[in-house]
């Protein structure tokens, strides 16, 4: 049988180099949010997600694509996170649905995360220098488009 998927020997080993930095970086941002704002990166994500959402609150379910976890483990992440008594977040119970419950941020959470986002941008610009980075950006959009025409 003849080997049809070796087209592109480079392909695997430009996929790993690519998840590589990514994990690499992914660690930095996590040991600086840890240190600094004792978050670890998914609870980044989960106040970044609050903090731009409309009112600052969302249901659990819409949580997952952005933190990208399942619905149970978002909902074990925001209860581990109350757990620690912070005061970031809140539970409000939906007045159209009362199976439904909303995270919703509160003003100390807000305040976190502003804090955090900072370090998190140093973070990506020292990892990441923005016009390369922007560049590389746009050009894997450009192959990705052409290649699902």
């Amino acid at each position: 049988m003849d080997n049809v998927l070796n087209n592109d020997p480079n392909l695997i080993s430009n996929w790993l180099t690519l998840t590589h930095i990514q994990m690499t970086v992914a660690n930095e941002l996590e040991a600086n949010l840890l240190e600094n704002y004792q978050l670890s990166l998914k609870e980044f994500y989960l106040l970044l997600s609050l903090s731009e959402a409309p009112d600052k609150k969302l249901k659990l379910q819409q949580l997952e694509s952005m933190v990208g976890l399942s619905q149970s483990a978002v909902s074990r992440l925001v209860s581990r996170f109350e757990a620690k008594g912070c005061g970031a977040l809140q539970r409000i119970s939906c007045n159209d649905d009362r199976r439904s419950i909303y995270t919703s941020l509160t003003p100390y959470g807000q305040d976190k995360v502003d804090r955090a986002l900072v370090t998190f941008e140093e973070v990506l610009s020292a990892a990441f220098p923005e016009q390369q980075v922007e560049q590389l950006l746009q050009q894997m959009l450009r192959l990705k488009q052409t290649d699902s025409k």
